[in-house]
């Protein structure tokens, strides 16, 4: 931020964006896991009497592995390199013109952008509510962009 005058994004703006990348993201690795021939699975899982949990546990933890895995390579992806590429913007930001900044003014790199999207994985996984950082800092930062020192900016 040194340098240059931004405007900090709404943190609400912020929440909209994740969720249409959420949305995007979800959609993407259902095709690959039909793409990968592991789709029927999610038919099946239609199908469930509920009556035998064994056989719910049995046909639902490998889908549920499966799409949490590409889900995690997919992020790397779209969240570390593409966003990195693409000014500091996922299609969630873009849509609401608010990107990535470094504070200190270097260029928002695959590797901070791969790390942020790491431990915005992780602390989302640990616990939803480190997330609410972002309302309670002076630059309105999640713990993500604290641990690489980015702040998300108004376009």
């Amino acid at each position: 931020m040194e340098g240059t005058e931004y405007t900090i994004a709404n943190p609400g703006k912020r929440i909209l964006a994740y969720i249409v990348d959420s949305i995007f993201m979800s959609i993407a690795s259902i095709i690959i896991l039909f793409l990968i021939g592991q789709g029927d699975g999610l038919n099946d899982m239609a199908t469930f009497s509920g009556d035998d949990i064994e056989q719910i546990i049995a046909k639902v933890v490998p889908i549920v592995s499966t799409l949490t895995f590409i889900q995690l390579i997919l992020g790397v992806f779209y969240f570390g390199i593409f966003q990195a590429m693409s000014n500091g913007a996922t299609m969630g930001k873009k849509l609401l013109h608010i990107r990535i900044v470094c504070m200190d003014g270097s260029e928002f790199s695959n590797i901070n952008s791969i790390f942020r999207y790491l431990v915005n994985t992780i602390s989302m996984q640990l616990c939803f509510v480190l997330a609410i950082v972002m309302f309670f800092t002076t630059y309105k930062q999640a713990l993500h962009d604290l641990a690489v020192k980015t702040v998300v900016v108004n376009e």
